[in-house]
C-alpha cells in the first residue's frame, strides 16, 4: 500500500498465512486503498461475496489488521496504531487528517499535558488559598464600603438564596445590580469567591475561608464618619446641585443622572414659598441645578415660567442667573 502522507506513515495490511486464498481476496478488496481513503465499503463486500455482516468482521478480526504510523509533532516522533475494522482505521486517520482539530498527540504526550495540567490547577488552587489568607491577614475588608461590609457579614450567616432574597427586598428589582457588584468588588479583595453559571456567567453561590467567621464582628462595625467641616448651626434656602451623568446605564430604565451628594450645610426649602430654577448643560454630559427663592434677587412674581414673566423681570432673573452659572 503505498502512501503519500508523511504524517500517516507506513501503512500495511497483515494476513494470517492461514487464510485461504479466497478469504484473502475478500480481505484485500476491504481494505484496498486510494491514497488513505478506502476503496470499498463493507456494503458492497458483502453484496459481491454474498456475506453477512457477523461474517465480514469475523474474517477480518481473525485473519487481518492494519498497522499505520501516526507522527506526533509533539514529540517528534510515530506512535503504532493496529486496525482491524474500517471504522478504526478511519478513526485513526482522522486523528492526523482532521482539519477541525489540533495536530496530533500521541499517548505519552497526551498523558504529560493531562498531568502538567494538573500540576497547574495544583499551583492555581494554592496561589489562590494564600490570596484568601493575606486577604484576612491584611483585613481586607477595610477596603470596602459600609454596605460591602455589611454585605460580607451577612455572606458568613445567610446562604446564597436567603441573601438574594434579603437585598431584593431591600433594594428592589431595579437596584438589584448593586448587590451583584458590591459582591464582585467584595471577591476582588479576596474575601468570597463566586460560583458562576458556566453558560450565562450568572452568580450561583459564594464560598469563604471558614476562619474568616472569626471576624464577623470586626468587618460588620461600621464607624461612623464625621465631617468636621460641616456646620450644623448653619443654614440657607438657596439648593446647588451638580447632576453627573450615570457612567454605566446597564438598562433602560437606569437613571440618565446619579451620585452621592454631601451638603455643607442645611438647606431649608420652604412651601407657598415661589423659587426661581434654573438647569444648566456642563461638560461631559453634566447638569447644573440651582433652585433659589424670588426674594433674594428682589423679584416678587407670582410663579411662572420666565419666558411667561413682563419683560423687565425676565432680565432681571435672566442676568441673575447668568452671574451665577459663572461661579461654577
Amino acid at each position: 500500500m503505498e502512501n503519500k502522507y508523511p504524517k500517516i506513515a507506513n501503512i500495511k495490511l497483515k494476513i494470517s498465512v492461514s487464510c485461504s486464498e479466497e478469504n484473502k481476496e475478500i480481505i484485500k478488496l476491504y481494505w484496498e486503498l486510494k491514497g488513505i481513503e478506502l476503496s470499498n465499503s463493507p456494503r458492497q463486500i458483502k453484496e459481491q461475496f454474498k456475506l453477512s455482516q457477523s461474517e465480514l468482521t469475523k474474517l477480518n478480526t481473525t485473519y487481518s489488521k492494519v498497522l499505520l504510523y501516526l507522527f506526533c509533532s509533539n514529540c517528534n516522533s510515530y506512535e503504532k496504531h493496529e486496525a482491524k475494522s474500517q471504522s478504526r482505521f478511519n478513526e485513526a486517520i482522522k486523528k492526523q487528517n482532521n482539519r477541525y482539530s489540533t495536530d496530533f498527540k500521541c499517548s505519552y504526550c497526551e498523558e504529560e499535558e493531562v498531568e502538567a495540567l494538573k500540576i497547574q490547577k495544583i499551583k492555581k488552587h494554592n496561589d489562590l488559598l494564600l490570596k484568601l489568607d493575606a486577604a484576612i491577614e491584611n483585613k481586607n475588608w477595610k477596603r470596602l464600603s459600609n454596605f460591602e461590609k455589611l454585605l460580607l457579614g451577612n455572606c458568613l450567616i445567610m446562604d446564597f438564596y436567603h441573601l438574594k432574597k434579603h437585598y431584593g427586598g431591600l433594594l428592589g428589582h431595579h437596584k438589584f445590580i448593586e448587590l451583584i457588584r458590591a459582591l464582585e468588588n467584595i471577591e476582588d479583595q479576596y474575601l468570597i469567591l463566586l460560583d458562576r453559571d458556566s453558560f450565562n456567567n450568572y452568580i450561583t453561590n459564594y464560598r469563604y475561608v471558614s476562619r474568616l467567621r472569626e471576624y464577623k464582628e470586626e468587618i460588620i462595625f461600621v464607624e461612623e464618619e464625621i465631617d468636621n467641616s460641616i456646620d450644623y448651626d448653619k443654614e440657607t434656602n438657596t439648593l446647588k446641585l451638580k447632576l453627573t451623568i450615570t457612567e454605566n446605564q446597564q438598562y433602560p430604565d437606569s437613571p440618565k443622572f446619579s451620585g452621592v451628594v454631601k451638603f455643607k450645610e442645611r438647606i431649608v426649602i420652604e412651601p407657598n414659598v415661589d423659587y426661581v430654577f434654573g438647569l444648566w448643560q456642563r461638560a461631559n454630559n453634566n447638569l447644573y441645578l440651582t433652585l433659589t427663592p424670588q426674594e433674594n434677587i428682589d423679584i416678587l412674581p407670582t410663579q411662572k415660567r420666565i419666558s411667561k414673566l413682563p419683560i423687565s423681570v425676565q432680565k432681571a432673573v435672566t442676568d441673575f442667573l447668568n452671574n451665577m452659572s459663572k461661579n461654577f
